[in-house]
């Protein structure tokens, strides 16, 4: 009985872990052809508000109950959750100009490796995957080959560079928070989660949009397609966290790039080459590898871990 829960509960991991992935890639055809500016910053603030507020109606006993115990717990779940989500997207939206969309994909294939590298010092904090120094070699490969598939560039003037300096920095920043996040997530129920990251990321992001001076015009039109798409993305990514080792799950940023790549390809046509599919390859054998690799010695890593 308790193996076919175990059972059940790993496929469903892994099946919410494909659809993920799947509609973090496809974002960009779905929402292409919106102009209700559903990526600004304060309609990204109010989608969080609006979320956060359902979900506080939900489990507003729960959450006051441990705001009183573990006000610091929920301190920190809610600056780590900002690391992951906000400072993202603000910095995102920043260096927008100076960094395209898919240089700003192909760093961010350097997060599994940041991962592992916290990880490796905070086992205990990473669900205790053991042997983790395994997933350097993997992690950092996957990162080289989405360099070349993507059409990386490197920035040409000092404003370039600064943008370019302050993504890397946010990539960072979302290895060590995938880290801390997944022990943190564990402490609450979903719903109680979902609203404290939610209205800290609001909160963050209103205030990002009022210092940066944006327009706050159509910020509140959130009955829409992309809102929907975002909603079903942050609600399969917080519990994503919750249930899936931060190694594991680093894998997302190697697999995204690989899937808009293939995507790419079967709508351009382009001329396959040599060093698109041994490019491929080397990216899916990596991200396969960190996402299935298993040690005899650890429990951890033979469940959803």
């Amino acid at each position: 009985m308790l193996g076919d829960q175990r059972r059940h509960t790993r496929w469903m991991v892994w099946g919410s872990f494909a659809v993920f992935c799947v509609l973090v890639s496809n974002s960009w055809w779905l929402l292409s052809g919106t102009t209700d500016g559903s990526q600004s910053i304060p309609k990204q603030s109010c989608f969080y508000s609006v979320a956060g507020l359902v979900a506080l109606a939900i489990a507003h006993r729960p959450l006051w109950d441990r705001l009183r115990k573990r006000e610091f717990v929920c301190l920190q779940l809610a600056a780590v959750s900002i690391l992951l989500f906000g400072l993202p997207t603000a910095v995102g939206a920043w260096t927008q100009s100076g960094v395209p969309n898919q240089s700003q994909v192909a760093l961010f294939a350097l997060a599994p490796f940041v991962v592992v590298a916290v990880a490796m010092f905070h086992q205990p904090l990473a669900g205790e995957e053991f042997g983790i120094g395994r997933f350097f070699v993997p992690a950092l490969a996957g990162f080289g080959r989405a360099l070349f598939l993507l059409s990386f560039r490197f920035p040409l003037s000092l404003r370039e560079w600064t943008m370019f300096g302050a993504v890397l920095v946010v990539v960072v920043m979302v290895g060590f928070a995938s880290v801390w996040i997944y022990r943190l997530l564990r402490e609450f129920g979903m719903a109680e989660a979902f609203a404290i990251v939610c209205l800290s990321n609001a909160a963050f992001l209103s205030l990002w949009a009022l210092l940066s001076g944006e327009s706050w015009n159509g910020a509140l039109s959130l009955i829409s397609l992309p809102s929907l798409y975002n909603l079903l993305e942050l609600v399969l990514l917080v519990w994503l966290l919750r249930e899936l080792s931060p190694v594991r799950l680093a894998a997302r940023f190697l697999l995204v790039p690989l899937l808009l790549v293939l995507e790419g390809i079967v709508i351009l046509r382009p001329a396959l080459t040599i060093r698109i599919g041994a490019g491929l390859a080397l990216i899916l054998c990596s991200a396969g590898y960190i996402l299935f690799s298993r040690r005899q010695d650890s429990e951890a890593a033979l469940s959803i871990r």
